[in-house]
């Protein structure tokens, strides 16, 4: 984390100059606060909260901004996202945090395949440290800019649900980023560099199918299985694969197919992601995907 924040503290120098609060003062003030901000990162890897359910994971990192002098605003339609501010004036500097797990893949800090709680969420990606250290990086840079007697806004976002629940994308939309200068962005990693790779684009949505429920065994011929929508579907668009750009990705799962093996469900649900690296392409492999959902609907199919 050291390096990230010093890398933070960089980037602030290309929009302020002459900086009087020195390196080896930096330093200090890190080591300073470095078993507070590991014991926070500890405690959220210990919650392991999934997408939009962060509750606690986000009001610890909201506890903590705001004892060290930050306005922590939350977002009414989003309960876990939130916005911590600190000083005024331009630059506007934004560093991201998120915060959030990912469902059953729970696993012990041992570097072998161990359960730490059996079908519970984990930090597989360590959202526990990308939220504890941009909080701390936050905090670091505020430093800076009052004992340089500075103008300038750090505003640290909290960013929730950032495995598939698009939490930023929404920020965006209602223009919470409008007035920002700069949007510092971090991931945990297991080596410290730079890079200059980007990242897919993707376009996610679930595909529900309606069906007519019967007794499977005693009146099958009355009724039709949503399920089977969603098998034809995934059918055709594993077919489709072949025929797709080399760096295309497409993944589903399905979220609902019934109740019990012997009544025929009456919806069934399927949840897809299409990602390439070209927006345009994903629009145009999502387009292809909605095909293959109507194909197999042969009536009525609802896209959230």
């Amino acid at each position: 984390m050291k390096l990230k924040l010093k890398w933070v503290l960089l980037s602030l120098v290309t929009v302020c100059s002459q900086i009087s609060y020195s390196a080896e003062s930096i330093d200090k003030f890190i080591n300073s606060h470095q078993e507070e901000y590991q014991q926070l990162a500890l405690k959220i890897w210990e919650l392991a909260e999934v997408g939009y359910q962060e509750h606690k994971s986000s009001a610890l990192l909201q506890e903590s901004l705001s004892s060290k002098g930050f306005k922590v605003e939350t977002l009414p339609y989003m309960p876990t996202g939130f916005i911590a501010e600190y000083g005024e004036g331009s630059p506007v500097i934004a560093i991201l945090g998120e915060f959030d797990a990912l469902p059953g893949v729970s696993q012990s800090s041992s570097p072998f395949k161990e359960k730490y709680k059996n079908n519970a969420a984990g930090h597989a990606c360590g959202h526990h440290l990308f939220g504890a250290g941009s909080a701390w990086s936050a905090v670091t840079v505020k430093e800076w800019l009052s004992k340089n007697n500075r103008s300038g806004t750090i505003r640290f976002y909290g960013t929730p649900a950032e495995e598939g629940g698009s939490g930023k994308v929404y920020m965006v939309r209602d223009g919470l980023f409008d007035d920002v200068d700069v949007v510092l962005h971090w991931h945990p990693g297991s080596v410290n560099h730079t890079s200059p790779r980007t990242s897919n684009a993707n376009k996610s949505a679930k595909f529900t199918f309606k069906g007519l429920s019967a007794h499977a065994a005693s009146a099958p011929h009355r009724g039709r299985s949503a399920l089977d929508g969603v098998e034809s579907m995934n059918f055709m668009v594993n077919m489709m694969r072949e025929h797709i750009p080399q760096e295309s990705r497409i993944h589903y799962v399905i979220t609902k197919g019934g109740l019990a093996p012997n009544v025929i469900p009456d919806e069934a649900e399927v949840w897809y992601y299409v990602r390439h690296p070209k927006e345009k392409v994903v629009e145009e492999l999502f387009q292809r995907t909605v095909k293959a959902a109507n194909g197999a609907a042969e009536g009525e199919m609802k896209l959230l």
